[in-house]
């Protein structure tokens, strides 16, 4: 059994969950870092940090699988013996316009943003140590209209902060549950400078946040022991303006 903490990341091969998994792995916590579909960034950025004395285990998993949240929680338990964190980063967001989202698409969005984060909130509170803590990433898209192209997503979304909130409430005392929701980090390829410059106009601090500032607020909720059913937003005030 692992004498460190252990975390595990869902979607933790790239973008912001690679950082979630570099943040949780430099305060040294053992990681099962979790992918669907990125063998070759996952194994790189574990053999980076195995460099640095992490301990790493890799598994890869299709979250709109049911059966992969109870097989992702049978992982960690199989490499270090316990889990203490459950980080769900993994999403998937199809850019759809109203009128032509077809069925699989939705099922996909949730199946994989709803359904597998209650899974494994569900599956990981049945072996996790007293005082553990589940994190989900919710998105500032939840709380906002007018992105027609994205209702899935901005649906499963708002959902999910409510999930927060109730399972918060079903596994206290034991456990906690918490969610960060981040505004525009890692600008999509797509976004026009127009764009940028027209959803900037709505944030106070007047930038694009960073997967650091996501990495900070995920980390000040799991080390928060008096903190749980937040949904913490990390949008640049963005949220003030609506």
């Amino acid at each position: 059994m692992s004498e460190r903490r252990v975390t595990l990341v869902t979607g933790g091969a790239r973008r912001v969950g690679a950082a979630i998994v570099r943040g949780c792995a430099a305060r040294g916590d053992a990681v099962v870092l979790h992918h669907g579909n990125s063998p070759t960034e996952a194994e790189a950025l574990a053999a980076e940090l195995r460099d640095g004395g992490a301990q790493v285990h890799v598994v890869q998993a299709d979250l709109a699988d049911a059966r992969s949240p109870d097989l992702l929680i049978e992982h960690a338990l199989h490499a270090f013996g316990r889990l203490d964190v459950l980080v769900s980063s993994a999403s998937v967001m199809h850019r759809v316009a109203f009128g032509s989202v077809t069925a699989a698409q939705w099922d996909d969005t949730a199946a994989i943003n709803l359904r597998a984060p209650f899974l494994l909130m569900q599956a990981a509170a049945r072996v996790m140590s007293d005082n553990g803590v589940m994190i989900q990433l919710s998105d500032h898209l939840a709380f906002e209209t007018g992105f027609s192209h994205l209702i899935p997503h901005q649906v499963t979304k708002a959902a999910l902060t409510h999930l927060v909130e109730t399972v918060a409430v079903a596994v206290a005392p034991r456990l906690r549950v918490n969610a960060v929701a981040p505004g525009l980090v890692l600008a999509p390829r797509d976004m026009s400078p127009a764009t940028r410059s027209a959803f900037l106009r709505d944030v106070p601090l007047d930038r694009e946040g960073t997967p650091v500032d996501i990495v900070a607020a995920i980390l000040y909720l799991i080390d928060a022991p008096y903190v749980t059913g937040v949904v913490l937003p990390v949008d640049g005030g963005r949220h003030l303006r609506r």
